[in-house]
């Protein structure tokens, strides 16, 4: 799993991914914000600016600000790729993905281009500056594992995703969206949620699901086909978007793959080898299994209407698993970092973010999704509650963050073996 072992010189500082994780649930909270303002058919129309707005403050602020954070840890850990200078290409990232973040959705809910122009140059050198220097290190790597290779076919799919949402950006801005603008838009999609999330979400499963859970590894098969059957799929998408092929073939293929994972994922929490209670499982299950369910949705339910698609595989499937990861790293890094310098009496990862605080949000966090459901067969005061509850959950996420920070950086201003002696 460490690649030959990690070192504190090869580990960044600590800082770098906090500042993406404690970002996150700003964005989320804003996105909670979007639902309480905005009328329910409008916030839940597919083409209206709302919607894109809040899609990309989803896409942007939530969904790239954890990636992009975990990346920057995973790359040494998994891949054994550091990032020199990691504070200055952090801070570079993390700057222009909020900046860019911001001005995006002020576009479009402001309609002002000059917030687009900002927002074009703020994400282009974030997104940039990412994924080449990604792309750079990691087809460098000798050592190379399953998970090493879904790194660069993520990397691959983030630049195609960057470049192709710069080229609509700039058919918006220039009012010149031509006849294959929406084929373009639906290739976009594909390749930032099936490839940049999803792809990266399966690879580092591989490795952080036997590691983090004492759990069954994947099958091989799965681990060496899967990832790169998916991205030639995306790949693929090119031909059935402009020669006019079935497209429902298309989304089989897409399902199958994605219950394959979604059934090995399962399979290996469910038979863990040393089956201790943790609460970041319930995240890990309930993303699984609403992946599941968002396939057989999108297979088999009308899509005159995406709204039960677009929560499930968004709030199901990525945030759950997303926030169940982050609740797995901020510990690990805390203890990591203080056992590194020497520290001798520090909590347990388990203690480093109270176990209760986790249900407690997870409580929260569900309730809000099922609410988010229920709107699509009762009326607006559900979608109303959803929000109010997603809101409360990410504020707990947020302070649940800080807490952990917060105990890391009360034992750190300690000298290593002060607390050591005291005891």
């Amino acid at each position: 799993m460490f690649n030959q072992g990690l070192s504190l010189d090869q580990a960044p500082p600590i800082s770098v991914p906090f500042r993406f994780f404690l970002t996150a649930p700003i964005f989320a909270m804003l996105i909670g914000v979007m639902f309480l303002i905005y009328p329910a058919e409008l916030i839940t129309n597919r083409f209206s600016s709302e919607t894109i707005a809040m899609v990309h403050m989803f896409t942007l602020g939530v969904l790239s600000m954890i990636i992009f954070g975990a990346m920057q840890q995973m790359m040494p850990v998994l891949a054994g790729a550091p990032i020199k200078r990691a504070k200055l290409f952090a801070t570079v990232v993390h700057t222009f993905l909020t900046l860019g973040t911001i001005f995006f959705v002020l576009k479009f809910l402001y309609y002002q281009n000059e917030f687009l122009i900002a927002a074009i140059v703020c994400l282009a050198i974030s997104f940039l500056t990412f994924f080449i220097t990604a792309i750079r290190l990691l087809f460098k790597v000798k050592y190379v594992t399953s998970t090493v290779n879904v790194m660069k076919l993520f990397a691959i799919a983030g630049v195609l995703t960057a470049l192709l949402g710069l080229h609509l950006a700039g058919a918006h801005l220039s009012g010149n969206m031509g006849s294959n603008y929406l084929s373009f838009v639906n290739i976009h999609i594909l390749l930032g949620i099936f490839g940049f999330a999803a792809l990266l979400i399966i690879g580092v499963s591989f490795q952080v699901i036997p590691m983090f859970y004492v759990a069954l590894d994947f099958p091989k098969s799965v681990q060496n086909r899967l990832p790169l059957s998916i991205f030639l799929l995306i790949i693929s998408y090119f031909a059935f978007a402009f020669l006019d092929l079935n497209f429902y073939i298309y989304k089989v293929l897409f399902a199958i793959f994605f219950v394959i994972y979604a059934f090995h994922g399962l399979n290996s929490l469910n038979n863990r080898r040393r089956p201790v209670s943790d609460v970041t499982l319930w995240y890990w299950k309930v993303s699984l299994y609403s992946l599941v369910i968002a396939m057989l949705n999108w297979l088999f339910v009308p899509q005159d209407s995406s709204y039960f698609l677009t929560i499930l595989f968004a709030f199901g499937f990525l945030f759950s698993l997303l926030q169940g990861m982050v609740y797995k790293i901020i510990p690990f890094l805390c203890w990591f970092h203080l056992s590194s310098k020497g520290y001798f009496d520090i909590p347990t990862i388990k203690e480093i973010i109270h176990e209760d605080l986790i249900k407690i949000h997870f409580y929260i966090y569900m309730a809000s999704y099922v609410f988010f459901l229920l709107y699509g067969f009762f009326s607006q005061i559900f979608i109303t509650i959803a929000a109010i509850l997603f809101i409360l959950s990410n504020i707990l996420f947020f302070i649940n963050c800080v807490l952990g920070m917060r105990k890391y950086a009360s034992i750190s201003k300690k000298e290593p073996l002060q607390t050591f002696v005291q005891s």
